[in-house]
Order: C-alpha cells, then sequence, then structure tokens
C-alpha cells in the first residue's frame, strides 16, 4: 500500500471516520434539568447503548465506518473488480450517502423531553464530511 497514492478525498473520509468513531462515545441526547429531579438525569446513552437508542449505532456509526474500509480499500483494489455489479468505492459511497441521511434523521427525531447532545452533532458533520469525502473526484 503506497501512502502516497491517497487523495484529499480519502484524507477526509478516513478524518471523517476518525470523528464518527469519537462522536459515537459521546452523549447522544442532551437533558436541559431544573429542579429536584436532576440528580437521576446522569445516564445519557451513548450510540454503543443499543438498549436505549436501538438503530443509531449500525445506521449512523457502523455504516459510516464500513463505508470507510469500503472506500479505502477500493482505491488499491485493481479496476474490473465488481461485487454485485458494482465497485468497492460505488458501495462504499452509497453507504456513506445512507450514513449521513440516517444521522441527519437522528437530529430531526428526539424523544420528548430531550435534545440532542454532542454525539448527535458530530456524528452529523462526521457523516456529512464522510459523504463529501466520497464524492469527491479521485
Amino acid at each position: 500500500m503506497n501512502i502516497r497514492s491517497l487523495t484529499r478525498g480519502d484524507g477526509v473520509v478516513i478524518g471523517a471516520a476518525v470523528l464518527l468513531f469519537i462522536a459515537s462515545f459521546l452523549n447522544y441526547y442532551s437533558v436541559d434539568c431544573e429542579g429536584e429531579f436532576c440528580d437521576q438525569v446522569k445516564d445519557l446513552p451513548n450510540a454503543w447503548d443499543v438498549d436505549r437508542l436501538l438503530l443509531v449505532l449500525p445506521a449512523v456509526f457502523l455504516l459510516g465506518l464500513i463505508a470507510t474500509g469500503l472506500l479505502i480499500a477500493g482505491r488499491f483494489q485493481p479496476q474490473g473488480r465488481k461485487v454485485l455489479g458494482l465497485s468497492l468505492g460505488e458501495w462504499g459511497t452509497g453507504l456513506a450517502l445512507a450514513a449521513a441521511w440516517n444521522s441527519v434523521w437522528g437530529l430531526i427525531v428526539t424523544p420528548d423531553g430531550v435534545s440532542v447532545g454532542l454525539g448527535a452533532i458530530l456524528a452529523l458533520l462526521g457523516g456529512l464530511a464522510l459523504a463529501a469525502g466520497a464524492l469527491l473526484p479521485s
């Protein structure tokens, strides 16, 4: 693997994957708390808490990380290799766009009484950067 063959788009994709990975450990929701029940709001979920956030981990974070792997692996595969009629880069681009779309909906659809946290905001930024890096010409 020649590191000099990586393009700016590949750098953006790798940086977005790192941002997605970091965001997955941050609180996905936040609560503005007032009153006597504030001490009960200690444990806000991150993306790895699949019991409470269900599909956030696979739909946003893992999809983005898989897309990154496919995009970077597609750069080092010989031309003409296809999986189900699409190259690895094309699969990665589709998954990157799906991860970005899911992160947008993760901001729009929130439970009552909570607002988006830093993890959700960074997931949106990482998803959009990943989609932009996937669409940059190589």
